[in-house]
């Protein structure tokens, strides 16, 4: 009679807990992925393919065909096509369009793609770039190039020589009126990293020189300037005096991507060891400001952008959005496998490459 009584007090006791196991493994995984039931399903397919070079233009895309150029909206619509020549080259910038084939350059309207100038610049152009009030294109040899400047309507304003270095990047900056150039010099047994400012049409304005790390980044942010190396965060003034106070160790952690905003900029930085042929980033090293701490994303991803106060983070099925000051990421699931990142309009949509097709997904 005990026996029985056991057997009749054990099997609602074993159905409580087991009940209660599943409420608990439920609501933890509620809470782990409770993003997960979003699925980004508003998508457009653009008609350009994963083989063409697709840049970000302001709210849609630029591609390339090879010989001429051609703009989506942000619903997939050409809005304007530009032909270049054969093999052409652009730079989609929020000022313009530099596009450019063999020596022939040509400076386009971003919201129309009319010419602003379009002419010869007499030796083989390596890139180019544009800016609020002026274009730059890097012709000649890579180990011995000229960076020419030009106003937009086409009249040569400088030629910067810069002999026996090699040219990293180059832009504008202060409102598109100064110039920037980051080169490395390996000439000597020290590799020595440059950043040099210029008024084009005038003279250089400053000169940042550091032989203890390779820069491969710089941001610019009034009165500022941020030098990121493989060592450190340094930060000079125009002229290039640094605020040694201001220096950050940043060892160990690579740049992926940064974005200046009205209250400072946002860097985005991923362990060395989590970048490698493919990335499988997890942990993500977030600086701003007084503000430097790493956070860990829930799935792993390929790509990392940082966009305003919040760094967006890509896999194969999701997107992954962790504001700065948050305590985790928000996650939403793709409509589809994800194999490559283009990046992310002005109107916050993510442009995304999916075997041979090329889609835009409005963001969160």
């Amino acid at each position: 009679m005990k026996n029985d009584e056991s057997k009749g007090l054990s099997w609602p006791l074993s159905l409580l807990v087991t009940l209660l196991i599943c409420v608990l493994a439920y609501t933890a995984a509620s809470l782990l992925t409770r993003e997960k039931s979003h699925i980004l399903s508003d998508t457009t397919v653009l008609p350009c393919t994963s083989s063409q070079a697709v840049q970000v233009l302001g709210k849609g895309v630029v591609y390339s065909d090879g010989t001429s150029l051609r703009a989506l909206n942000d619903r997939g619509r050409q809005t304007w096509s530009y032909v270049v020549g054969a093999n052409c080259g652009f730079n989609a910038c929020e000022s313009g369009v530099a596009a450019w084939s063999g020596d022939l350059l040509a400076v386009l309207n971003p919201e129309n793609g009319a010419a602003l100038f379009s002419g010869s610049l007499g030796q083989t152009i390596l890139s180019a770039t544009v800016g609020s009030s002026y274009a730059a294109a890097l012709v000649g040899e890579e180990s011995s190039a000229t960076l020419i400047v030009l106003e937009l309507s086409g009249r040569e304003i400088d030629r910067i020589a810069l002999e026996d270095i090699t040219v990293l990047d180059y832009g504008f900056f202060n409102k598109g009126e100064m110039l920037w150039v980051m080169s490395l010099d390996t000439n000597g047994t020290i590799p020595m990293s440059q950043v040099t400012t210029y008024k084009p049409g005038r003279k250089q304005s400053g000169k940042i020189t550091d032989s203890e790390q390779i820069i491969y980044e710089v941001m610019f942010e009034s009165p500022s300037v941020y030098a990121v190396g493989t060592t450190y965060i340094r930060v000079y003034d125009y002229t290039g005096v640094e605020n040694v106070g201001q220096r950050r160790l940043v060892y160990g952690w690579y740049l992926v991507d940064s974005d200046a905003s009205a209250d400072g900029a946002l860097m985005a930085f991923v362990p060395m060891a989590e970048i490698g042929t493919t990335a499988e980033i997890s942990d993500v090293r977030l600086v701003k400001g007084n503000t430097d701490r790493t956070i860990r994303m829930p799935f792993t991803c390929f790509s990392i952008l940082a966009r305003g106060n919040a760094v967006y983070g890509f896999s194969d099925q999701y997107v992954m959005i962790h504001a700065l000051n948050a305590e985790q990421a928000e996650t939403y699931q793709l409509p589809f496998q994800c194999d490559a990142l283009i990046g992310i309009t002005s109107s916050s949509s993510a442009v995304l490459v999916s075997g041979d097709s090329v889609y835009m997904v409005p963001l969160p």
